[in-house]
C-alpha cells in the first residue's frame, strides 16, 4: 500500500518537477559568447565602455584601453548612453 501511495505522488510530482527544472535550465538565459568576446573601449577612470566606433571612444585617449565586453563587465563598466557599448 505504501508503495502504491509513493508511486501516485512521484506522479503528481514529476510534472511539477521537470516545469521547475525548465526554469532552473541555465541554457534558457544564455548570452552569447560572441557578444561578450567583442572588443570594446574601456574608460578605466569612468567605467563606461564603449563601441569602438563610437564617437567618444575615438576621441578618447588618455584613460581608454581596448578590451573584451566580459571584461568589461567583470569590472563593474557599463555601457555608454549613445552607443550602448555596441548592443544593437
Amino acid at each position: 500500500m505504501k508503495k502504491a501511495i509513493y508511486l501516485f505522488l512521484l506522479c503528481l510530482l514529476l510534472p511539477a518537477c521537470q516545469e521547475l527544472d525548465g526554469l532552473l535550465n541555465t541554457n534558457n538565459f544564455v548570452v552569447s559568447e560572441a557578444d561578450d568576446n567583442r572588443m570594446v573601449v574601456l574608460n578605466t577612470n569612468t567605467r563606461v565602455y564603449h563601441d569602438p566606433k563610437c564617437k567618444i571612444a575615438k576621441s578618447c585617449s588618455k584613460n581608454c584601453v581596448v578590451t573584451t565586453k566580459y571584461d568589461a563587465k567583470s569590472k563593474g563598466a557599463t555601457a555608454c548612453q549613445k552607443c550602448n557599448g555596441g548592443n544593437k
